[in-house]
């Protein structure tokens, strides 16, 4: 019942996409049987585990993760530009929600990513998109949605469940200092540690990956 997202062959469910897979049984009646009710399932269609690998710009201050292993490549390629190296820091994607990610824009900016497992702020994001087209585009700094990345686990309460671990965010504080604002997310605490020595904000536990 939903094409887009899973079909089936035989006996067999097979995935398009990630989301919600509805599949309907039926039962068609003889002069033995009555037909029977029909019955539906839904089944979550999720991507396998990835990577998520985390880069470092030591030109920009900024870091960056990524689950695309040919986008990773292409950083260590050079082709986003020069400065970018990995930290050796990475955790696993896994979960039912969507992660959604944001660019600014090279110019005005924020020359940043952003990234968030919670979908009311994904929505709110979205909702102060500036359209293409809009003047305010050439001037006015604003996330723009890019892509459902990967998928993890909300936090509850800052409480993880049990089989899945702990990432953080930091945030350095780039509106009010002038410069494109840039998070952190990573699994690794003492990662989190060391860029507030440097003056950023713990943002706490803002999503959950597999252990």
């Amino acid at each position: 019942m939903t094409p887009s997202v899973c079909s089936v062959s035989g006996s067999t469910v097979i995935g398009i996409a990630v989301g919600a897979c509805t599949i309907a049984a039926n039962q068609a009646g003889d002069a033995s049987y009555n037909a029977a009710t029909q019955v539906t399932q839904i089944i979550a269609i999720s991507t396998a585990n990835q990577t998520i690998v985390e880069f470092y710009n030591t030109n920009l201050d900024n870091y960056f993760i990524t689950a695309d292993s040919n986008e990773a490549a292409q950083i260590d390629g050079g082709s986003a530009g020069p400065g970018w190296i990995r930290t050796g820091n990475s955790f696993k994607s896994g979960g039912g929600t969507s992660v959604c990610r944001f660019y600014g824009s090279y110019s005005p900016g924020p020359n940043s990513h952003f990234y968030t497992v919670d979908p009311a702020e994904c929505q709110g994001l979205k909702d102060q998109q500036i359209p293409t087209g809009d003047p305010r585009k050439l001037n006015v700094k604003n996330w723009n949605f890019e892509s459902l990345d990967f998928v993890s686990t909300p936090a509850t309460n800052q409480t993880c469940p049990t089989g899945t671990m702990p990432v953080y965010r930091a945030y350095n504080n780039g509106f009010a200092r002038g410069v494109d604002s840039n998070h952190r997310i990573t699994s690794s605490l003492t990662a989190i540690s060391e860029v507030v020595t440097r003056g950023w904000s713990n943002e706490g536990v803002v999503m959950c990956a597999p252990n």
